[in-house]
């Protein structure tokens, strides 16, 4: 848990399945849900970054698509359209509480050029300190493979490093880290406090087992592992319980959450670059 008597810059990141209905369409109660807590962080004077995933998953049926894309050409096109379904309804639902909200798509190639990298954090500090809410995705539709980042998970704890935020929030379609599968063994216990990535941890990860997304339990752990280097807290939860995010922030939501008792190795941005992302 970390104090909230100061204003806090927290990093949120949602995935596909926790945006959409199970037909792939987007969800506008999903997406409401999610804009109502982010509003109640922002009135109370936190800033705050959404890294939301979902393009693909909002647009492939509008493509004409009757099942999520397999083609890299067939999923660029799905997320052109479906990044502007996800903007129109972000944007619709932030300004209807009075705040803005802008679009930021990233290609990892803006984290390998230590220039680019410095111009998005440029960006993105000005967005924040303007009170508007930062959007982030990766930019599917011209993304390649082997210049992607895979997955909003990792891209998430980069841009909350990039930010030097004091909080990470990954929501998912889980109630965070367990021991071992649950879908698998009722005997699965939630871990609710980790300090420290061990091989068992990482031999705990699991596959979430959506259709609709692409990030799984590895690379969340990866995506922690990131985070916590960074001095980062981050907590795992499910999206769809009430009040996810802010009890989460409070430290009072059930999941995971993640804190290292070691302080960051890293102490400036270029540190940081090299680390990670050079």
């Amino acid at each position: 848990m970390i104090s909230t008597s100061k204003p806090l810059r927290i990093v949120i990141k949602i995935g596909s399945s926790s945006l959409t209905s199970r037909h792939g369409e987007i969800s506008r109660r999903k997406i409401e849900k999610l804009a109502n807590e982010i509003v109640y962080l922002k009135d109370l004077g936190h800033e705050v970054v959404l890294v939301s995933s979902g393009a693909v998953a909002a647009g492939y049926r509008r493509l004409g698509c009757l099942e999520r894309p397999k083609t890299l050409p067939e999923k660029q096109a799905a997320a052109s359209i479906g990044q502007g379904l996800l903007m129109e309804s972000y944007s619709e639902l932030f300004l209807s509480n009075g705040y803005v909200a802008a679009q930021i798509l990233i290609t990892k190639s803006d984290f390998l050029e230590e220039d680019r990298y410095r111009n998005v954090r440029n960006t993105i500090n000005v967005l924040l300190e303007r009170g508007i809410v930062p959007i982030v995705n990766e930019n599917d539709t011209v993304t390649i493979d082997r210049l992607n980042f895979g997955d909003n998970d990792t891209l998430s704890a980069k841009v909350a490093g990039l930010i030097d935020a004091d909080y990470l929030v990954i929501l998912s379609d889980i109630d965070g880290l367990f021991n071992e599968d649950p879908t698998k063994s009722t005997n699965a216990k939630l871990l609710e406090y980790v300090t420290e990535i061990t091989p068992e941890i990482e031999s705990a990860a699991v596959g979430s087992g959506s259709l609709l997304g692409t990030g799984g339990m590895r690379s969340k752990i990866e995506a922690v592992k990131i985070a916590m280097a960074s001095g980062i807290t981050t907590f795992l939860g499910n999206a769809a319980r009430k009040n996810i995010v802010i009890d989460g922030v409070l430290g009072k939501a059930k999941g995971t959450y993640f804190k290292s008792k070691k302080p960051s190795a890293y102490t400036n941005h270029k540190e940081k670059w090299i680390a990670f992302n050079s």
